[in-house]
């Protein structure tokens, strides 16, 4: 017994020894953590790649460091920006890709985001974005309200209520609509405003290429069709109604029925969308202290959405796009391998009946 502990004793220490001498790991000193990656269009084949580096307090006059190198392959430009910064570029800590928009327009993004969802010292918290300018730019830029640009850009992309209208795509949401037949993807779309950055659209997906932006409204009322329950603050706008000109809702809750007639020679999608909210302002001329009007005003809402969610719907069928997944209704009946040829099918051919059901839970100020 003595001598079975000794040699487990002498093996644990060859094994320990031989650790520590080789390959052991670097200092602390000599590793830099990767907050943000962005990518622009490059000479020939090449991109152009920008690392965003957050430095120690005190350390460095930029708490934020940003290098940018030409390459064609990704580790290559990370080997190569390892040794501008005299550091080992760890990614572990990565929170942010931006593509720029004519890069996302190249078709190259899913070649980048697989890169990275391979890597699995990666977490699933890596959100994407498309940037209207080169990303060097916007990466290299000052903010000076936000001067530690790694949770600059790591708040902003975080899903809050107030901007739900964001699909918050993140490395495995958009591999997961990439390579699924039936969703097209979607990511939010971001532009440089003055001293900061702001989304302003969203982006959808054809495949592999960026090919629309849609408003941060109507991707709102898309998320609501994906199943959101929660939603950000709206002002709705009448149009063609002489009573109604503006309100304003808050706290606003969704539920959607969506259902599918399963024929996907001649589909047809039925559309339920019930939504509860507290009416924060109106500007009209309805007397809301009577309770008939606020009937009528319901009325109205349901009749203004439902028009805007048709409009929506056209916009998508002649995109051939489906970020909703309306498809699925129709696979999930469907004998066979479904391809991304039928979802085109689906939708571009599908009538769509939409019905919104909206209800008034309190108010706010009223004029």
């Amino acid at each position: 017994m003595k001598k079975l502990m000794l040699l487990i004793f002498i093996l644990c220490f060859v094994f320990i020894t031989g650790c520590s001498e080789g390959g052991g790991r670097a200092a602390v000193e000599e590793l830099a953590l990767v907050s943000s990656i962005g990518f622009d269009l490059g000479d020939d084949k090449e991109m152009r790649m920008t690392v965003g580096i957050p430095q120690p307090a005190g350390e460095s006059p930029v708490l934020t460091e940003a290098y940018s190198v030409n390459t064609d392959m990704i580790q290559e430009g990370i080997v190569d920006i390892s040794s501008q910064a005299d550091k080992t570029l760890i990614l572990n800590q990565l929170r942010t890709i931006l593509f720029s928009e004519e890069f996302a327009k190249s078709g190259k993004v899913t070649e980048v985001v697989e890169h990275f969802y391979r890597d699995a010292t990666l977490g699933n918290k890596v959100r994407l974005v498309i940037v209207k300018d080169k990303v060097e730019d916007v990466l290299k830029a000052d903010y000076p309200e936000n001067e530690h640009m790694d949770a600059y850009l790591n708040d902003l992309f975080q899903p809050k209520l107030h901007n739900s209208f964001s699909p918050f795509t993140s490395i495995h949401d958009y591999m997961f609509t990439q390579t699924n037949a039936v969703f097209h993807t979607m990511v939010p779309y971001s532009e440089k405003k003055e001293q900061s950055l702001k989304v302003t659209k969203v982006t959808l997906f054809d495949n592999k290429k960026m090919i629309e932006t849609i408003s941060t409204e109507d991707s709102l009322i898309i998320q609501a069709l994906k199943g959101l329950e929660k939603l950000a603050p709206i002002a709705i706008n009448f149009k063609d109604n002489d009573t109604d000109k503006k309100l304003f809702l808050e706290q606003i809750e969704s539920d959607v029925r969506i259902k599918g007639n399963k024929n996907i020679e001649s589909p047809k999608v039925s559309i339920v969308l019930k939504i509860k909210a507290v009416l924060i302002e109106y500007k009209g001329d309805r007397d809301l202290s009577k309770k008939g009007e606020y009937r009528k005003l319901e009325t109205e809402i349901n009749k203004h959405l439902e028009k805007e969610i048709k409009d929506i719907l056209k916009s998508l069928q002649k995109l051939e796009l489906d970020p909703v997944g309306f498809s699925e209704f129709f696979r999930m009946h469907y004998k066979g391998k479904w391809t991304e040829e039928m979802t085109k099918k689906v939708i571009a051919s599908s009538e769509y009946e939409v019905k919104v059901e909206f209800k008034v839970l309190n108010t706010g100020t009223l004029k």
